[in-house]
């Protein structure tokens, strides 16, 4: 019995480790990327993102789909502040129909925006880490809420592969317009561990547990 729970505890501790510096190597892995080389994007056109008085309320809203299963933890974009408040609105959002369907995540970005044309890349942390499922579409929206703001969202260099959706209208339900090339940008998040690493751990912590718990009674007595 000795030796099995010695195997037990070596199981465990294999497993925790390996749960660990696969955590630690690949906290922030790429889920999407149309980025450049050395994160480089085209610096002199851009997608208009604005509120209600700059050309009625530009929205932008662009698409991804993981390939496997992970944690959204940020977002990198290639956006620029051209006038007004720097204040910008990051949604993920679910797919409905092949377009934006419900908001999962609002994240809002004050002053974090350079200049438009100098190479800035704005990173949106998320605070909700929710669920990105492999083979799932997703929609990334930028939204100015305030009615003043200018933005642009920078072209990638040359990104056909889907199109970009245009609201003229401030709205994130549409109508959309169907453009392109896209806008470059970056979704990063945290790997889930596989089930079967989990199905090997749990029992191996219970047996763990109740080989404590008789310890326990041992020394009582």
């Amino acid at each position: 019995m000795r030796i099995i729970m010695k195997l037990l505890f070596t199981i465990v501790i294999a497993v925790v480790l390996a749960l660990a510096t696969e955590g630690a190597a690949r906290a922030d892995a790429l889920v999407f990327s149309n980025f450049g080389p050395g994160m480089t994007f085209n610096t002199s056109q851009s997608w208009n993102v604005s509120g209600t008085n700059v050309f009625g309320g530009r929205v932008v809203a662009q698409s991804f789909t993981p390939s496997a299963d992970f944690t959204f933890t940020s977002a990198q974009l290639a956006m620029g502040i051209i006038g007004g408040p720097n204040v910008l609105q990051l949604m993920l959002m679910t797919s409905s129909g092949g377009l934006p369907g419900t908001i999962v995540e609002t994240i809002t970005l004050t002053n974090a925006l350079a200049p438009i044309g100098t190479g800035g890349i704005v990173l949106a942390n998320s605070a909700l880490n929710p669920l990105l499922n492999a083979g799932t579409q997703y929609w990334l929206v930028a939204f100015a809420p305030d009615d003043n703001t200018f933005m642009g969202w920078n072209l990638s260099l040359g990104d056909f592969s889907s199109f970009v959706l245009l609201n003229g209208s401030h709205s994130v339900t549409g109508p959309w317009e169907f453009s392109g090339p896209r806008g470059a940008f970056q979704i990063n998040g945290a790997p889930v561990p596989e089930p079967a690493t989990l199905l090997l751990l749990g029992p191996a912590l219970a047996l763990l547990a109740l080989k404590r718990h008789k310890r326990r009674r041992v020394e009582r007595h």
